[in-house]
């Protein structure tokens, strides 16, 4: 029942969103469309002049291609959230092994094993802040003070806090705490967690096209300024609630796609980054042990 409430709170801000962005199209829609029925309802003399009733085909022809553009549109967006998700679940499962790795591997007494788990919590952190054009640092305070001042000073965080997990894994080997197997099994843990983070780059880096965008919205306001001209001998003033309707559908599935498109955000419908980090934090934590 909570979830429902839940779920129903965040559907009524959604479209409380939406509206709002949409108010201004929305409002001079109805203006435009009143006009024309006012006209078209008084028989005046301008409407009559300009004969501007059309034919039913070309909305219904308009409609068919918006259909085929808009159902693209939207399957691109969900491919690029759907893929995302997998990612980011990716990253969950990957952090988790090498936590077990780490704990199961490196010796109890080594300092490497308590600073590669907080390294580990780091990467996680600084991953999710740098697909957000942030920089991270609260949880930078749980690091050594030399692994600190070198991610403090990298222009790449998350690249930069790999590198280091590596060199500390390979100071382990190098003293024969580790044989070459277990040194081989952290160190390729530690390159999955940089490829997570390549393709979460790549996610992020590669947009819709902005023409695509605007020529979707061009036609969708065309669409539905031409509508009004065909329907208004037949359903009068009807008209305005059935053009804002449409309005309203189709630019609201353009508006949803747009949102998860960039799935990394701060958005309703994005990834849950701050609580997918935090939950790896947790699991680190009580995986590995440590002094």
């Amino acid at each position: 029942m909570k979830l429902d409430k839940e779920s129903l709170k965040l559907a009524l801000i959604f479209k409380g969103a939406i509206v709002k962005r949409l108010l201004a199209g929305m409002l001079v829609l109805t203006s435009i469309t009143f006009v024309l029925v006012y006209l078209h309802n008084n028989n005046a003399e301008e409407y009559k002049k300009l004969n501007m009733t059309i034919s039913g085909a070309l909305p219904g022809y308009m409609g068919a291609a918006l259909g085929l553009l808009l159902v693209f549109r939207n399957s691109t967006a969900y491919d690029k959230w759907w893929e995302a998700r997998k990612e980011v679940g990716a990253l969950v499962n990957t952090a988790r092994n090498l936590a077990i790795t780490l704990n199961g591997l490196l010796p109890f007494n080594t300092p490497e094993r308590k600073d590669v788990s907080h390294l580990l919590i780091c990467f996680t952190f600084s991953l999710k802040a740098h697909l957000r054009d942030q920089v991270e640092k609260t949880s930078l305070d749980i690091l050594s003070e030399e692994d600190r001042v070198l991610v403090e000073n990298a222009k790449h965080r998350p690249v930069v806090i790999a590198n280091i997990m590596t060199n500390k894994i390979e100071n382990v080997w190098k003293r024969k705490l580790i044989t070459d197997i277990q040194q081989s099994l952290l160190i390729e843990k530690i390159h999955g967690l940089v490829d997570i983070l390549g393709k979460c780059e790549r996610i992020k880096n590669t947009p819709i096209p902005m023409a695509y965008m605007y020529l979707l919205k061009f036609l969708i306001n065309l669409y539905v300024i031409i509508l009004p001209f065909s329907l208004v001998d037949e359903i009068g003033w009807l008209c305005i609630p059935l053009v804002i309707l449409l309005y309203y559908i189709l630019m609201s599935i353009v508006i949803t796609a747009e949102e998860i498109e960039e799935p990394f955000g701060y958005d309703l419908n994005d990834l849950e980054m701050d609580k997918i980090a935090l939950n790896i934090k947790n699991n680190i934590e009580e995986i590995v042990t440590h002094d």
